[in-house]
């Protein structure tokens, strides 16, 4: 069963708990879906300390204790008094624990109990929502005749969608404290699961972003992309279930998973859901608190391929670039000035005054740092050394240029932003300076 992990209060509502703590609190609420990693039921009242609007969450805690916890706002009532949310709950008794997973995929969640109404979400097969209460609707028929047996339920997704959803298609069962199923129909399926050796292999599998196949294949080796520490964290040696990619990263604490369909697992307890395309590919699906999805392609590398020594034999091909260039005393020419590529990589340029502004803005400095950032496409590997990357003292953007070290001098070549791709040079600009310096 999938359900929404809570974690202890992030770093950016320090302040607003600090200012709550001494403040009155946004009253009580009943929790509409169970917490089991700390050991909170659906029908709980819990107490409520803030509201974010921008992370949509709450910060809650149980009456008399100390410890907070983050939720989605859909996952509690809204808050009031004590006694408004306790009555609140007592709509929900009959069906207080109770949860039902999809038989079949495609199910609707409609506005109206009534098979025409409005279709306000679409369940898949296997997904798990809770049930809030039962009501009166039009009868479901099959055929002309015969009526299909069944109630029309108030349901909850994991999303905060609500909605009336017939039960014919239901499984239903409840759960205990900590989450576990205790009873009804789906709690030997979920059993049996745990047995499962594709499920062992895929736990212990080490898996890196679709992405590196080719870079390496290519042998583009990107270090802004390429990283030890980017892949997905199965949890089952760390304890963590991660998502670490590019301007991504999401995380939750690993308490086992189980097969939910055919070559599809759910990290118990929390956002993440695995589906396994063969030994060597997976798909991570990451929910996010407003019911969207981010989907994610991880692989496994060849035993025969150390990625750490292909990272480090990158990062010294790019120094060794540089070193050539700091062997040479300086760089001379009569029109674009005088160029020194000193060790530490940092750089002086002095008498650039004709590269200002189209090249050059005014605001730099004739100093900075100088780097090897980005790659060669394969049309101009055969005709550049590389690409050096300056970032001038007093000025916030890049210059890059192509360049080429001769025995002569240094030729260079501005390229502009939309030069790059992927971190990959792969046109020139469109009205370059092609400047030539003398050793």
């Amino acid at each position: 069963m999938k359900n929404i992990k809570s974690v202890l209060v992030v770093l950016s509502f320090a302040f607003a708990m600090t200012f709550t703590s001494c403040s009155r609190s946004l009253g009580y609420s009943a929790v509409l879906w169970d917490l089991p990693e700390y050991g909170i039921q659906d029908g709980q009242i819990v107490k409520v300390y803030f509201k974010s609007n921008i992370s949509h969450v709450y910060i809650i805690g149980l009456p008399g204790e100390s410890e907070r916890y983050e939720v989605p706002l859909w996952q509690i009532t809204e808050p009031s008094s004590k006694k408004n949310a306790e009555k609140t709950f007592s709509t929900y008794n009959e069906y207080i624990h109770q949860y039902g997973k999809m038989k079949v995929d495609g199910l609707p969640v409609r506005a109206e109990p009534v098979n025409t109404s409005k279709q306000v979400y679409r369940l898949h097969k296997d997904e798990v929502v809770k049930i809030l209460y039962k009501g009166e609707g039009q009868a479901v028929m099959v055929g002309k005749n015969e009526k299909l047996p069944g109630d029309w339920l108030y349901v909850l997704t994991e999303g905060g969608t609500k909605g009336w959803c017939f039960s014919y298609n239901l499984s239903m069962f409840e759960t205990g404290a900590n989450g576990v199923i205790v009873s009804g129909d789906v709690q030997e399926e979920v059993v049996a699961a745990n047995d499962d050796t594709i499920l062992e292999q895929v736990l212990n599998a080490k898996w890196y972003p679709e992405v590196y196949a080719r870079l390496l294949d290519e042998k583009q080796i990107d270090l802004e992309t390429i990283k030890l520490a980017y892949g997905f964290d199965t949890g089952i040696t760390s304890g963590k279930v991660i998502v670490n990619i590019p301007e991504k990263y999401h995380t939750a604490k690993y308490a086992g998973a189980e097969k939910i369909r055919d070559n599809t697992y759910q990290f118990i307890g929390t956002p993440f859901q695995m589906m396994v395309r063969n030994k060597n590919t997976i798909v991570v699906n990451y929910t996010l608190r407003d019911g969207s999805q981010e989907a994610y392609t991880f692989i496994t590398l060849p035993e025969d391929v150390d990625l750490a020594k292909i990272i480090e034999a990158e990062r010294t091909r790019r120094n060794n670039l540089l070193n050539e260039l700091f062997k040479v005393t300086s760089f001379n020419s009569q029109n674009y000035g005088q160029l020194v590529i000193n060790s530490g990589k940092t750089f002086t340029w002095t008498g650039y005054t004709l590269l200002v502004p189209d090249v050059i803005p005014s605001s730099a400095k004739g100093r900075g740092t100088v780097n090897v950032k980005y790659l060669l496409s394969k049309d101009f590997a055969s005709r550049y050394d590389g690409v050096l990357t300056f970032k001038f003292d007093g000025c916030s953007d890049e210059i890059n240029f192509l360049y080429k070290l001769t025995n002569e001098g240094l030729n260079l070549e501005n390229i502009d932003y939309y030069s790059i791709k992927d971190n990959v040079v792969i046109a020139r600009a469109s009205n370059p300076t092609v400047m030539f310096f003398n050793r």
